[in-house]
């Protein structure tokens, strides 16, 4: 930023010194010949930008026939090549005092020593701005509202200029000093209230200025309201049409977990009536090493009845939490016992509502950790109509909900596929029975939360994402997670938004990347296994210039992108499929880089560069990685969700964090 220039004119009291030896006589009839010691002065004078020419000018009464000495300064050091009268100031001059000092003897003989000095303005840096993009229906007749974040090393330069009802292409829009923002939608406006999908929205980009007149853009994104409808979820469906076993899914966990938390979503069908005209039960149970409900061995066993739930060997409980047959419901349940010898303290929710005002204690025979978790349906001597439906499930190793044990939420497998033993593939334990993985219609409103056919996730209010920013001069913004091992096949699946303004500090667009590196871990000389660029307005793929990525790029929209990769050994290179929305990059799969060989280790979201900083985010979310392209074997998977809080580090100042040290400006974030 240009400084404001100063015109200079300043001057210096100088110090006078007459020499020792008494006074002396002129020619004039031997009068003394007095001579006054008249003060020098010197004058700077010139702008005081980076590259100007400030001058310095000595005058006296006295007169000065002789030379004169300079010596210029910049703060506390000499600038030895500075010795005349002018002086070019230098970059490195900014926030300093320059200053002069002049000596020289005057015409009457007088030493003198004259001094000016002038303060050269700090180099202003521009400030940077988060969170310039929202999203907004059509049909939205509340006010938008959003903040916008301006950082500053300046003092006192980190705010915006305020707008109050301000007149923009499609709306009306105010802004306070710390970034608090509103805006509401015209929707009479013509090209508003003819949007039809989501598919050709409108921008509305909105000029907000820092308080040291950096600009930025603020753009909403208006797109034709969502037809609520049905969508499709794949699901475990459990069945019981046999007299000899019960229907059941059953999972089996490493080892026995003393300490944990499940989460599952389920249906019961509304008509689960059994051979014997009674309506059957579905259980979800936990168990310990006897693997067993009788004699109150179970660590739990909930019981889904006919139009209540309840808990088997807990008579002293009465769920009253609202049981809807047909209709998707949440379950959350954690326990930790103190040891082998002890039974666990549970605590149940179902719907986000507790089952008891405080967690309670299991059956004293119900002791140890959970071995299993199993979903059973109706009972081992007769057969039932209808269906239990199991989606997204969750273990944990830990009540808090951080340690992922295993989940599932059976959109990697075929539909029909069986879960049970007769399908090598399942994970699941020989005890499953009559499960196959089906296809259900879930509402598209709020009417209902299983399989994947809740209105979560990236693009709907409320939903958390990691936020990643780049302000260094000396990092580029990053969220890395290291893989256990190499692994030499897998997948990812990931949800990312790149800002619409990510202006760098050098006033270049900065590209985003979706990295994914092997041993080596770095992008230099072909080494990484892929680094997928996020562009301007295109993708590109780093050292595949035989590559021309054609699908399309909408920044400040979420788009989702699929990676797959699989190498024959540690010394080959693997190959990779791409898929974003849907579509794949190639119209088959290709081979990597000669010099990109083995394994992924780790995976990584970069923003930017090391040596500039840039304005806007890259925003990631619900990253799945997986240890087989087919997408059965999770290896570690994170939606932001569970066990954040909006504003969390994610870097290493976050013991918590499950990323890589070379994480660097990530936060959680919330829409």
């Amino acid at each position: 930023m240009k400084m404001k220039t100063q015109a200079l004119a300043l001057s210096a009291l100088c110090m006078a010194m007459v020499g020792c030896g008494g006074s002396s006589s002129s020619d004039n009839g031997g009068e003394a010949d007095i001579r006054f010691p008249f003060d020098g002065e010197i004058t700077l004078s010139g702008d005081t930008d980076p590259g100007a020419t400030l001058t310095a000018v000595v005058t006296d009464a006295n007169g000065i026939s002789g030379s004169i000495s300079y010596v210029w300064t910049s703060g506390d050091t000499v600038i030895t090549s500075a010795t005349g009268s002018t002086y070019v100031i230098a970059d490195s001059d900014q926030g300093n005092s320059i200053s002069v000092t002049a000596t020289y003897t005057d015409d009457d003989n007088f030493d003198e020593s004259v001094f000016a000095s002038v303060t050269i303005e700090a180099a202003a840096t521009p400030a940077t701005f988060a969170g310039l993009t929202a999203t907004v229906s059509n049909e939205a007749t509340e006010a938008l509202t959003g903040t916008v974040t301006v950082t500053d090393p300046n003092t006192g330069e980190a705010t915006i200029v305020a707008l109050t009802d301000a007149m923009t292409t499609y709306g009306t829009f105010s802004i306070t000093a710390e970034g608090s923002w509103s805006y509401t939608l015209d929707t009479s406006a013509d090209a508003v209230a003819n949007l039809t999908s989501t598919d050709d929205p409108l921008l509305d980009s909105i000029e907000l200025e820092s308080a040291d007149g950096t600009t930025a853009n603020l753009v909403i994104t208006i797109t034709g309201a969502e037809v609520s409808g049905p969508v499709t979820s794949q699901v475990a469906r459990i069945t019981d049409n046999s007299t000899d076993d019960t229907g059941e899914l059953r999972y089996a966990l490493p080892s026995a977990q003393l300490a944990g938390k499940i989460t599952v979503s389920f249906l019961k069908d509304l008509d689960t009536l059994g051979s014997d005209d009674t309506i059957k039960d579905a259980y979800i149970t936990l168990y310990n090493t006897d693997t067993s409900t009788s004699g109150g061995k179970a660590i739990l066993d909930l019981r889904i009845q006919d139009d209540n739930f309840a808990i088997r060997d807990q008579d002293g409980i009465d769920v009253m939490n609202a049981f809807t047959p047909g209709q998707w419901q949440d379950v959350e349940i954690t326990w930790e016992a103190a040891d082998d010898a002890s039974a666990p303290v549970l605590n149940i929710l179902i719907d986000g509502v507790a089952v008891t005002s405080v967690p309670y204690t299991g059956s004293s025979t119900a002791i140890g950790g959970v071995t299993h978790v199993a979903f059973r349906f109706a009972d081992n001597s007769r057969t039932v109509t209808g269906t239990y439906n199991i989606d997204n499930l969750f273990i944990y190793s830990d009540t808090a909900g951080t340690a992922l044990v295993f989940s599932d939420d059976f959109e990697g497998y075929s539909v029909d596929d069986s879960l049970d033993t007769d399908n090598a593939n399942s994970p699941y334990n020989s005890s499953t029975f009559e499960a196959v993985v089906a296809v259900m219609e879930v509402p598209g409103d709020d009417s209902g939360s299983g399989g994947s056919g809740d209105t979560s996730g990236p693009g709907t209010a409320g939903n958390k994402y990691a936020e990643i920013i780049d302000t260094s001069t000396d990092d580029t913004g990053e969220l890395r997670y290291a893989l256990p091992a190499a692994q030499l096949a897998g997948k990812l699946n990931v949800s990312f938004l790149k800002d619409l303004d990510t202006l760098g500090s050098d006033d270049t667009i900065k590209d985003a990347y979706i990295t994914l590196y092997n041993t080596d871990t770095s992008t230099s000389g072909g080494k990484a296994i892929l680094d997928l660029r996020i562009q301007d307005d295109n993708f590109a793929i780093r050292d595949q210039d035989g590559i021309d990525v054609m699908n399309a790029f909408t920044p400040g929209q979420w788009q989702d992108v699929e990676v797959t990769w699989e190498a024959a050994d540690a010394s080959s290179a693997p190959v990779l499929n791409i898929l974003i929305d849907g579509v794949a990059v190639t119209s088959v799969p290709y081979t990597g880089s000669a010099t990109a060989v083995g394994g992924v280790t780790h995976i990584a979201f970069r923003f930017a560069d090391n040596s500039r900083t840039v304005t806007g985010t890259f925003n990631v979310d619900d990253i799945k990685i997986y240890s087989d392209t087919a997408g059965t074997a999770l290896v570690f998977e994170d939606s932001f969700e569970s066990g954040y809080n909006t504003g969390d580090s994610l870097d290493t100042d976050n013991g918590s964090s499950p990323y890589h040290s070379a994480t660097s400006e990530a936060v959680v974030a919330e829409e």
